[in-house]
């Protein structure tokens, strides 16, 4: 046995809605890298099966990433197709051509990838708020079948709304694999931190109201949705129903900092 353990962030930071002016605008005087565009991909392996190679070349071809990330998409196409510890040398990028439409290039990576390894069983540890059988049924992956990270990855997602729709939103999981060499399987144990649940706290409003007697409405209208578990759903049909539908407006939630229980609306009026 080997034994590997790899780190899947899913602590749920602050929760924006529309109001993300500041990142944008910090975003806007950042210079964003240049994506180039895969015209072809050329997959040099000794070993890499004719079928797989094709596989990955679909995948990527006529993509475009930026640079540096050409490694990285193909190993993780690798790894949806089982290869668990494929590895990818640099990239080499030639025929870079410019125009309207913005870089492509042909690109050539070499791969060594290693065993196919199959999924195991997957596992969970520290689980209350659900069982372990509907946990598992968010996982679009069989055991038995070959090893897919983007199948692990959605599962986590799905595990992740779950606890959100109860208002965990500092719900975390750590996956632990366990490699079995000799049989080329793949183990999950899955440790979660469920983390508390949250409500609906205070609502605050900001700016000049568009209208008389809008701000007392939300007021008041919140009320039937203040100390109601927290749910990103409900919250996003309240906003439809209650919030005036201009652009200029602005909303975030996030949570109270003197209370670990509860999460606060922020609504500003531009």
């Amino acid at each position: 046995m080997r034994f590997g353990e790899v780190f899947f962030a899913l602590l749920v930071p602050a929760i924006f809605g529309n109001a993300q002016a500041a990142t944008q605008s910090l975003q806007a005087r950042q210079s964003p890298p240049t994506e180039i565009q895969i015209r072809h991909l050329n997959v040099v392996s000794d070993d890499l099966p004719a079928a797989d190679r094709e596989r990955v070349i679909r995948c990527l071809q006529g993509h475009a990433y930026v640079s540096g990330e050409f490694e990285e998409r193909t190993r993780q196409s690798l790894r949806d197709l089982g290869y668990y510890f494929a590895r990818v040398d640099g990239a080499e990028i030639s025929e870079v051509h410019e125009d309207k439409s913005g870089k492509s290039a042909d690109v050539t990576l070499k791969v060594k990838p290693g065993q196919q390894y199959h999924l195991g069983f997957i596992g969970f540890k520290h689980a209350t708020l659900f069982s372990p059988d509907q946990l598992r049924s968010q996982f679009p992956i069989q055991t038995g079948s070959l090893f897919c990270a983007s199948s692990v990855g959605y599962g986590l997602e799905k595990v992740k709304s779950l606890y959100q729709d109860k208002g965990h939103i500092n719900f975390g999981a750590i996956p632990l694999p366990t490699i079995d060499e000799s049989h080329h399987t793949v183990d999950l144990t899955i440790d979660l931190d469920e983390g508390q649940q949250y409500v609906f706290g205070h609502l605050t409003l900001d700016g000049v109201e568009p209208g008389a007697g809008t701000g007392k409405a939300l007021m008041e209208a919140w009320e039937g949705l203040q100390g109601k578990t927290y749910n990103a759903e409900l919250l996003t049909d309240w906003l439809k129903s209650n919030w005036p539908a201009t652009t200029q407006n602005q909303y975030y939630v996030r949570a109270a900092e003197n209370d670990p229980r509860q999460v606060n609306l922020f609504l500003q009026f531009r």
